[in-house]
């Protein structure tokens, strides 16, 4: 890795730009909103690829965006006058069943992910949709189905392969001095990328920690939306107790009343308290008895693997407009329960909807050696999705989500929402808010450390810390 480049014309992976056939397709991500130009789009299929285009770029003069799925609401993955790298044909996935890990290249998608580890009958926690980026999931936090036995997928990466600022490739581990092309090494760096974001360079290869599927069990308990109170108070109350076998996510208002089956837009909308369980039925059944007294319940679990669980979500399609935004709150208190009830009431139209995560089991405590996601004390994440298609409707749908999380705030954690979901216009002190004053300083310290220059700055941006600092 000491090759030097002296402009994008001498590296060996594919080039793009503007004038170039193919570039607007390249360009196109999952935020029909975003419509943004970089000076060039590199194609890398290696680290030696990466190496050479981060050399180029800083030769040039030019800031640096990065592009693993592409599926980011704020559309960080382009960036006007920039080089974007572009992982997407970096999708390898080697599995070590004997040692519980596998090795993820930094354009895979959790589908990829999945297709490789399930056969040996393990897993990590991953992204909920399976299109979803593994790179943009795991750097800034990661919610899924497994998260209450398993962690955050950020707590289960134990190393990374990273190029940073000035494209040298570094081993980020939890022990050994790791000098560069160290086996492990660079702790700190290990810390900072499990929920700080894409702030320190480009991740080129991950290694997680993977872990024993048992039965699974998935369903859903849907009340009418009238009943969207008393609803979300059970819900709360559910997940206070429930075992980590238990992970509890609430939609609405919906009318897709059961998981996976096709959406009947003349139905009653309701609310779907979505239930993966891992356990065996009679478990799982005690488990969700008291939702079953709410007014209008119905449904139910059924055995299922972890892939139909992976594939219950379905795909958003690319292109569509999205602005989400929301807070993690303490608990699903009183004032959150109504700013929800308010939220699912006046919710625009479209494919908007409410989604509320709660943050349970093992999720709740940091991994060995600790993680950089400052959220732990949040028992929910609750945001408000706009998704819709005529941009004459932005104004009104992203009017809809500002003031559903504006009435999340009394209840908000620290004022900050999940890192995955903000908007495009997210606030640099909501950023801030979301790590805490602590934290944020150890961030801007290793920021500093690998990118002084602020040459990754398309994302959750957390500046270098001052040489005085």
């Amino acid at each position: 890795m000491t090759m030097r480049v002296a402009s994008l014309d001498d590296v060996a992976a594919t080039v793009l730009r503007p004038d170039d056939a193919g570039y607007d397709e390249a360009r196109r991500t999952f935020n029909g909103m975003i419509d943004r130009r970089p000076a060039a789009i590199v194609a890398c299929r290696s680290t030696a690829d990466v190496v050479a285009a981060v050399r180029a770029a800083r030769a040039g003069g030019l800031p640096i965006a990065v592009r693993g799925g592409g599926h980011g609401v704020a559309g960080h993955a382009m960036a006007d006058g920039a080089v974007a790298i572009d992982l997407r044909q970096m999708r390898s996935v080697e599995v070590d069943a004997a040692r519980r890990v596998a090795r993820v290249a930094g354009g895979a998608l959790w589908e990829d992910v999945d297709a490789a580890t399930v056969p040996h009958g393990l897993a990590t926690t991953g992204g909920t949709f399976g299109d979803t980026g593994v790179g943009g999931l795991t750097l800034t936090g990661g919610i899924g189905f497994l998260m209450g036995t398993a962690g955050l997928t950020c707590d289960n990466l134990v190393g990374a392969e990273v190029v940073t600022a000035n494209g040298s490739v570094v081993q980020a581990g939890e022990s050994g001095d790791g000098g560069e092309g160290g086996e492990s090494g660079h702790p700190e760096l290990l810390w900072a990328l499990r929920g700080g974001g894409g702030n320190f360079g480009v991740v080129t290869e991950f290694t997680f920690a993977l872990h024993p599927l048992g039965p699974i069990q998935l369903g859903a308990i849907v009340v009418p939306v009238e009943y969207a109170g008393a609803a979300l108070a059970a819900a709360a109350e559910l997940a206070s107790q429930a075992p980590p076998e238990l992970v509890v996510f609430v939609v609405g208002p919906t009318v897709n009343a059961r998981d996976g089956a096709p959406l009947d837009p003349t139905a009653e909308p309701v609310l779907r308290i979505a239930l993966v369980y891992q356990g065996e039925p009679d478990s799982a059944d005690a488990v969700i008895h008291p939702l079953r007294s709410l007014p209008g319940a119905r449904g139910g679990f059924v055995p299922a693997s972890y892939a139909d669980a992976q594939a219950v979500s379905g795909v958003i399609p690319f292109g569509l407009r999205h602005y989400w935004k929301g807070h993690f709150v303490r608990k699903l208190d009183g004032p959150a329960i109504d700013a929800v009830v308010t939220g699912l009431a006046t919710a625009p139209g479209g494919m908007s909807f409410m989604l509320l995560e709660a943050i349970t089991g093992r999720a709740r405590s940091e991994p060995a050696g600790g993680a950089a996601f400052g959220q732990r004390d949040a028992h929910w994440n609750v945001t408000a999705l706009a998704i819709w298609e005529d941009p004459a409707e932005d104004a009104r749908q992203i009017g809809w989500a500002r003031q559903t999380a504006d009435a999340l705030r009394r209840s908000s954690l620290t004022g900050a929402g999940y890192g995955n979901y903000a908007p495009v216009d997210e606030t640099a002190e909501r950023v801030r808010a979301a790590f805490g004053v602590e934290r944020f300083a150890r961030l801007a310290a290793v920021k500093r450390r690998y990118d002084p220059d602020n040459v990754f700055r398309f994302n959750h941006n957390i500046p270098p810390a001052s040489e005085s600092g």
